[in-house]
């Protein structure tokens, strides 16, 4: 494992210990819902994950995340309207109110394009999910227009008392092809190109607005270093439900944990109590003449012809009689 010696890796693991009671919850949350949208630590892909005894935690989120992205991503509608003051479209256009109508629709439709052509329903579906479960989810759009999604797992964050974002640090595991040149350089000699790397990047807000900062093994890229106006800041941080002080949101699925629980307990006794009344055996007197083979081949509902010998008929027969009387 990579000696991580960095400022930013200090950074980063002194703001992991706030994190880990709101992480616990939401990996709990994920447990009665989905389990692979919040795994635990130290998970691959060659891990395996505990099935819940119950379906309704996976559809309600499932149904919330759907309902919650067509209304906030209509297909084919756009979901928000450019308009003019009155006063400043008199002072503008004068009586030309239909042009400068046209031209903000334009607007509008070149929006929902660019929308459409940059798949963004993908992402914000996956961050509708993350948060209802867990609360948080972390936006970053590159300036390519491509939108990733963060787990709470892989950012911390630091807020004020109002709730402003002060710090942001996030953490990847990247392979050291992907690294840039500089970074390439110093980490890959000695190493293969594929092998992964923990690449950490900070962003923290200033007077002047942002500043960012990538930094691998120790080592600050000097490539990455940059500066983002107040309103320009690329990563994106939400919180489903907001409390005051704290630095991380509560999820939905926090509010009704105590009724999944019970659900999941109650689903999983009779589960198995089904299975355990549902077990049938057939017993066969080791010296009757009724053959094993012959009620293992025999289909349901069947009749099975049991030879009986004349001692075994005599005495049904002295029974049958003795009921008769």
């Amino acid at each position: 494992m990579e000696m991580e010696l960095g400022t930013v890796a200090k950074r980063y693991s002194q703001l992991e210990g706030e994190r880990d009671t709101f992480l616990e919850r939401g990996r709990e949350a994920a447990r009665l819902t989905i389990p692979t949208l919040l795994p635990e630590e130290g998970h691959s892909s060659s891990s395996t994950y505990a099935t819940p005894y119950q379906g309704i935690g996976a559809r309600g989120v499932n149904n919330l995340a759907s309902k919650l992205l067509m209304a906030l991503l209509p297909p084919n509608t756009p979901f928000f309207r450019l308009t003019i003051d009155d006063f400043d479209l008199q002072e503008l256009a004068g009586d030309n109110r239909g042009q400068v109508e046209e031209g903000l629709a334009r607007i509008e439709r070149a929006a929902l394009a660019e929308i459409e052509g940059k798949a963004v329903r993908v992402p914000v579906f996956e961050a509708l999910k993350l948060l209802i479960v867990s609360g948080n989810a972390l936006l970053f759009k590159d300036p390519k227009g491509q939108m990733r999604v963060y787990r709470p797992d892989r950012y911390v964050i630091k807020r004020d008392m109002m709730g402003n974002v002060l710090e942001i640090i996030t953490k990847e595991s990247v392979a050291g092809i992907m690294l840039p040149e500089a970074a390439q350089a110093v980490i890959t000699a000695g190493d293969t190109p594929m092998k992964n790397h923990h690449l950490y990047t900070k962003v923290i807000r200033t007077k002047k607005g942002w500043e960012t900062e990538q930094e691998v093994a120790g080592i600050s890229i000097e490539e990455s270093k940059g500066t983002y106006k107040v309103d320009r800041n690329p990563f994106i941080p939400l919180r489903f439900i907001r409390i005051d002080g704290e630095d991380y949101g509560r999820g939905f699925i926090e509010e009704y944990l105590g009724d999944l629980r019970s659900l999941e307990a109650l689903t999983k006794a009779i589960v198995e109590g089904s299975a355990a009344s549902a077990k049938l055996l057939f017993l066969v007197r080791p010296n009757g003449t009724t053959k094993t083979s012959q009620l293992s081949k025999a289909p349901n509902g069947a009749f099975v012809t049991v030879m009986l010998t004349m001692s075994q008929l005599c005495k049904y027969r002295s029974q049958v009689i003795s009921v008769l009387h």
